[in-house]
């Protein structure tokens, strides 16, 4: 089913149309409903089952879809779950949540996807490990950041603003960031100094925390950047890369990929096509590279079977020895009968940065305006 955000003229048709969506909209905060004694996301037990109402289905042929949990008995349907993960909608009214869960803006925001499944073909999943990190957490604590962020904007945080601001972000980009970037309270317990971390979501269990204030280690070493600390063979460090997948470049025209080293590169590349592109990082690391290569050629593939057109690789990488090194293994690795790479824009727009941040802060309509530029020509081919 596609989902979509429809106008609609009554509560009960918004509300048959929402129960339509049910599993799409569930998916979005990484909750699988075909999944047997799943674990709660209430209380961490894995008690969780989901079944459709016979009895409550109005406008909606196979019934609501509703979850019971067998350890803390949380029933409900997707209203009620949401108001349980999504710290935004906690204490939000019925007809405000719907709104929400029909708005383009929730639309937009990518599925949480759980790569540590194993199908068997069959209508049940089951997890590969018992004993692995249950992604319960990494969704739960995602989604409280993703909230986190919002209500700060919102609020107007004066540390929080005054540093994107500083990023050349100016307040209309605010509206972008919701869904993709986080924002984390942290105290150092040698210190006692509290922190707001920006995050990046990459993966399963991995993000990048962006510190905002100066943070030294124990050597005396400046930190700006931490990964988290557990990182399976299944995960990265790629800010964004999850969302390429072969459904959402053929729903939305997206044959044009953008590549950048940095997560803010990305950040501001994802802002200026507010959000109406493909775009991720590779974290400046070229043992990704391998990674990234094998992923974009498979799903190259499936998309020209499919569509007969060719991925448009845009590496915009930083102006630099590193980064015209990264450009260049990343361009010899994508060199595929199904992909197009283009590895010399950056050159052409970065007149005033390094990298595509900086050129934001000293020259953003210029910016702007290339990158349509290079998209439209790019959207010809």
């Amino acid at each position: 089913m596609v989902f979509v955000g429809v106008k609609y003229n009554s509560f009960n048709q918004k509300l048959i149309e929402l129960h339509k969506q049910d599993e799409e909209i569930l998916a979005k905060y990484g909750i699988a409903v075909d999944i047997e004694d799943d674990e709660c996301f209430n209380c961490g037990a894995e008690k969780l089952n989901f079944f459709y109402s016979k009895t409550n289905k109005e406008g909606v042929e196979r019934g609501y879809l509703k979850c019971k949990c067998f350890s803390c008995n949380f029933t409900g349907d997707v209203l009620d779950i949401v108001k349980v993960v999504d710290p935004n909608l906690k204490n939000s009214k019925p007809g405000a949540i719907v709104e929400y869960l029909l708005s383009k803006e929730f639309q937009k925001r990518p599925n949480i996807i759980d790569t540590n499944r194993e199908y068997t073909g069959v209508k049940k999943v089951r997890r590969k490990d018992k004993k692995e990190k249950p992604i319960t957490d990494y969704i739960k604590y995602i989604n409280m950041w993703y909230g986190n962020l919002k209500i700060r904007l919102i609020e107007k945080n004066e540390e929080i603003t005054s540093y994107l601001y500083k990023r050349g972000f100016n307040q209309d980009d605010f509206k972008y960031m919701y869904g993709y970037l986080g924002l984390e309270d942290w105290t150092n317990e040698d210190t006692g100094k509290n922190y707001q971390n920006f995050i990046f979501p990459c993966s399963d269990y991995s993000f990048i925390r962006r510190l905002i204030k100066e943070y030294y280690t124990k050597k005396g070493k400046l930190l700006r950047y931490m990964n988290s600390k557990s990182l399976e063979k299944t995960e990265h460090y790629c800010y964004l890369f999850e969302m390429v997948t072969v459904d959402r470049i053929i729903k939305n025209n997206f044959f044009n990929i953008y590549v950048c080293e940095g997560t803010f590169d990305t950040l501001t590349v994802r802002i200026l096509f507010k959000n109406q592109c493909l775009c991720f990082a590779t974290g400046g690391a070229g043992s990704n590279h391998n990674l990234i290569a094998n992923k974009l050629k498979n799903i190259a593939k499936e998309v020209f079977f499919k569509t007969k057109k060719r991925l448009n690789i845009v590496t915009l990488f930083d102006v630099d020895k590193a980064g015209e090194k990264g450009k260049d293994n990343l361009t010899e690795l994508l060199k595929d009968d199904y992909i197009r790479v283009y590895k010399n824009f950056s050159k052409m727009i970065l007149k005033n940065g390094k990298d595509i941040n900086e050129e934001l802060q000293f020259n953003r309509s210029e910016l702007e305006n290339n990158l349509y530029i290079i998209d439209n020509n790019l959207k010809k081919l």
